[in-house]
C-alpha cells in the first residue's frame, strides 16, 4: 500500500491520488488500508512520503559519499533527467509535488516534507564542508543547490524538457567549482 501510494504521489501528486486507485493498484482490501491507516489518505501519504524520501536520501547519500558535490549534482541531474524523459515527464520529485499541493493545509504533510528536504540540505552541506566550504557557506550553497534543482524539476515537467535541469547543473558547476578549497585557502 505504501509503495503504491509513493509511486502514485511521484507520478501524479496527492490530489489526483484517490483511495480507490490505491486499493485497486495495491490489490489490498479496502478494510486493511483503514486498519493500518485509520486516519485515511493523509496518514498513508505521510508514510509514503517518508519511504520515498528515505529512498531518495539513500541515493543522495551514496552519490555524495563517492564524489564531490559538483560531480554528484551533475550525476544526479543526468540520472533524473533520463528518468523524467523515460516517464514522459510524469515523474518529478514526489516530495516537492506533494509539498506544493498540501503543505499549507496539512501539518503532518508539511512536517514530513520539511524533514525530508532538511535531510537533503544537511547531506549537501556536509559534503560541501568536506569539499572545503566553511560551515556557513556550505549551508547557504546547500539551500541554493536544493532550491535550484527542485525548481528546475518543476520547470521540466511544465515545459516537457530537461533543459532547465541541465542548465541548473551547468550553472551550479560553474558557480561552485573551486569555491570551497579556494575560499578556505584565502581565509587560512
Amino acid at each position: 500500500m505504501i509503495e503504491v501510494t509513493a509511486r502514485l504521489l511521484w507520478r501524479q501528486g496527492l490530489r489526483a491520488t484517490g483511495m480507490d486507485q490505491i486499493v485497486r493498484e495495491s490489490k489490498a482490501p479496502r478494510g486493511s488500508i483503514y486498519f493500518h491507516f485509520p486516519k485515511g489518505k493523509e496518514q498513508l501519504a505521510v508514510e509514503a512520503l517518508r519511504v520515498a524520501g528515505a529512498v531518495m536520501t539513500a541515493n543522495i547519500t551514496e552519490a555524495l559519499d563517492q564524489r564531490d558535490a559538483v560531480t554528484a549534482v551533475k550525476k544526479f541531474v543526468a540520472v533524473y533527467a533520463k528518468e523524467m524523459e523515460a516517464s514522459a515527464f510524469h515523474h518529478g520529485c514526489p516530495i516537492a509535488t506533494v509539498a506544493l499541493e498540501a503543505a499549507t493545509t496539512s501539518p503532518a504533510i508539511r512536517e514530513v516534507c520539511a524533514a525530508v528536504f532538511g535531510a537533503w540540505e544537511d547531506l549537501l552541506a556536509q559534503r560541501m564542508e568536506r569539499d572545503g566550504f566553511g560551515k556557513k557557506d556550505a549551508r547557504k550553497y546547500a539551500v541554493v543547490t536544493l532550491s535550484l534543482l527542485e525548481g528546475a524539476m518543476i520547470l521540466c515537467r511544465a515545459r516537457r524538457t530537461t533543459r532547465p535541469l541541465r542548465d541548473v547543473a551547468e550553472h551550479l558547476a560553474e558557480s561552485l567549482r573551486g569555491k570551497g578549497r579556494s575560499t578556505r585557502a584565502r581565509r587560512g
